[in-house]
């Protein structure tokens, strides 16, 4: 093949690259003018994962405050949704999450966007803490409560001390 044809071959890839901006896939254009390669399976095309992304959550979640923690984390959602300052944040696929819904939409954040209170925890030990929280929550709720007008100062400061949900 000679070199015009080739260099001709090269513009005419690369015009249609630029019409094609806008597409979320990375090109390699590789243009050798020494001797001919043989390639037998042309590279794989790698799609980054941009945009919001989906998380099906159908009714509102309860949020149980975690003292030990120091924010709120979902009971009984699909997802672990964590609520800290005004931001639900949910961490999937080694990949963070946020939105100011539990319902999304959710975008991607960098690590270091993701609030220290949350990140020095892992995952598992924000799910310990937050079902130690969960049983403490009923058996405060099962337990009998006095009439308001019997109530001594001592039950009242016991009600402090009461499970907080959102």
């Amino acid at each position: 093949m000679n070199t015009g044809l080739k260099i001709a071959a090269a513009a005419a890839v690369l015009s249609t690259a630029a019409l094609y901006q806008d597409a979320q896939a990375k090109v390699n254009v590789n243009i050798n003018l020494g001797a001919p390669v043989i390639v037998s399976s042309p590279a794989p095309v790698v799609v980054e994962r941009h945009g919001p992304r989906r998380f099906v959550v159908d009714s509102r979640p309860r949020f149980l405050y975690t003292p030990s923690l120091g924010f709120y984390v979902s009971v009984g959602a699909p997802y672990d949704i964590i609520y800290y300052r005004d931001r639900y944040y949910i961490h999937d696929d080694g990949e963070w999450y946020r939105s100011s819904n539990y319902g999304g939409p959710w975008v991607i954040v960098r690590q270091g966007r993701v609030p220290g209170r949350i990140t020095r925890y892992r995952h598992e030990d924000i799910r310990h803490h937050r079902d130690q929280e969960y049983r403490r929550a009923q058996s405060w709720e099962r337990r009998d409560r006095p009439d308001e007008r019997n109530r001594s100062d001592r039950d009242r400061r016991r009600d402090d001390d009461r499970p907080r949900w959102r």
